[in-house]
């Protein structure tokens, strides 16, 4: 079985002496010290971490950041809740603390200077009221992309694009580049342009529109004026107004409750939307678009087609024929829709493929560098959130196992670690994790050492959608 991976990890070897200061310069000052540091001579940041009631915290991750955010050092709190970074450049410094059961605890901009030694900081960690709310699955847009591709396969009867449709319980916002790429994939599927000629051939057999003539001069004028109308009622309609006012376009299947509350439902999204930040708002962006894609299309339509009162179809009539629907798509359309997402056929929270899992390693890595192909034990440090709530929280247990491909050799020299078949244990399950975010991604493993000791901080990924019970 691959490994995921393979960790470089530092020997126990002794630290070797520091080399030797040049001598003085005979130049210098008769009254300068010959012990005095270089300027820009390392300095050391330390300290020890308790609790509010003075007890030792141990095992608390503790992180040293630059100001500008270009380097990081990770280290672990011992028996005593010390922990210590040496050969620290001078600079300003973030120090930030992490500790299952507590709330996180950060220092900012903590100075080392060269010549001055850094007090130790005493750090106090208060017992979290509540676990930290931490929402790890995928960016939001990320998230929405792979959604959008899943909702670009639905098809009515397996056939017609059904794309406005979400069937995802909790579907995340799109941008307004996935608005248009949704648009543009509606006009400019096959199908629309096939059942467009259809409807323009019945036209001129009806001689609608007698001002188009007749001939293929005819046909292609009512085909140009009907595909007109698909292109304005998808882009003007559903997504530029849609993007200006931050509103979703997409119908949202509820599916769930009796049918008196799914049929008011449905009424009532046809004068309210969800907007991008998640709240239901007045459908306004539908309201404009329609009037805007009437107007447009009024025109290229023959003049004896624009009365006054299309203005009152777009806006009134609109809202009734936005209801029908609507109940249309909450109890009868849904059937006859043809790949729909698995994870919209269950109301179950989903721990989604790539959500990235942040773990601590319980072990001392070099101190097992004797044992071969043997199990490792990881801590989740931060708490999993999916849907609004938490189904594994910071502390909760993982296990893999691990090969060394070497010993540490004298000097200091690295050994090298794999890791495989790690398990994330949620409740009763344990679900599986990888290295890469993606699916072929590259082998590899982003991880910290923690300074002081052979224990790592590494991140994983979920390897594939993982249905969960509701957390309690």
């Amino acid at each position: 079985m691959a490994a995921f991976g393979v960790i470089f990890i530092a020997g126990l070897a002794s630290a070797q002496p520091a080399s030797t200061q040049p001598a003085a310069s005979q130049a210098a000052s008769d009254d300068r010290p010959e012990t005095a540091q270089s300027p820009q001579a390392p300095g050391s940041i330390g300290g020890t971490v308790k609790d509010a009631s003075g007890s030792a915290v141990a095992g608390a991750v503790v992180t040293l950041e630059t100001a500008a955010s270009t380097a990081r050092r990770m280290t672990a709190t011992d028996q005593a809740g010390s922990f210590h970074f040496a050969k620290v450049q001078p600079g300003a410094y973030t120090v930030a603390i992490a500790a299952p059961g507590f709330a996180p605890w950060t220092a900012a901009s903590v100075m080392v200077r060269a010549d001055e030694i850094q007090p130790p900081l005493s750090a106090v960690v208060q017992v979290a009221p509540v676990s930290t709310k931490v929402d790890v699955g995928l960016p939001q847009h990320e998230l929405a992309a792979e959604q959008l591709k899943a909702e670009e396969k639905q098809r009515l009867l397996g056939i017609f694009p059904h794309y406005f449709v979400s069937y995802e319980p909790n579907a995340a916002p799109l941008t307004a580049s996935q608005k248009f790429q949704l648009g543009w994939k509606t006009v400019f599927d096959p199908v629309p342009l096939v059942t467009t000629g259809i409807s323009a051939g019945i036209q001129q057999a009806r001689n609608s529109y007698p001002e188009f003539g007749q001939g293929l001069q005819g046909y292609g004028t009512r085909y140009g004026v009907q595909y007109a109308d698909r292109l304005s009622a998808a882009f003007i309609g559903h997504v530029v107004m849609q993007s200006v006012f931050h509103q979703d376009p997409r119908y949202f299947y509820k599916g769930t409750g009796g049918i008196r509350s799914r049929a008011l439902y449905a009424i009532a999204t046809a004068f309210v939307c969800k907007g991008d930040n998640g709240h239901w708002q007045p459908d306004y962006s539908d309201v404009l678009g329609g009037m805007a894609a009437g107007e447009i299309s009024s025109l290229y339509h023959p003049a004896t087609s624009r009365p006054v009162r299309r203005l009152f179809d777009n806006v009134l009539v609109g809202f009734g024929g936005g209801a029908g629907r609507n109940l249309f798509e909450e109890f009868l359309l849904r059937k006859f829709t043809a790949h729909v997402p698995k994870t919209a056929e269950s109301s179950q929270p989903v721990l989604r493929e790539g959500t990235p899992v942040s773990l601590v390693s319980v072990n001392d890595l070099s101190a097992k560098a004797g044992e071969n192909a043997g199990p490792i034990e990881f801590l989740l440090t931060t708490d999993l959130q999916v849907g609004g709530a938490i189904v594994a929280k910071a502390g909760s247990k993982a296990w893999g196992k691990v090969n060394y491909a070497g010993a540490p050799g004298a000097g200091g020299e690295a050994m090298h670690v794999g890791l495989e078949r790690v398990r994330l244990q949620v409740g009763n399950a344990q679900v599986p994790l990888r290295s890469s975010q993606l699916r072929q991604g590259a082998d590899g493993l982003a991880y910290h050492q923690l300074e002081n000791s052979g224990r790592i901080s590494v991140v994983l990924y979920v390897a594939q959608n993982f249905p969960l019970p509701p957390a309690r």
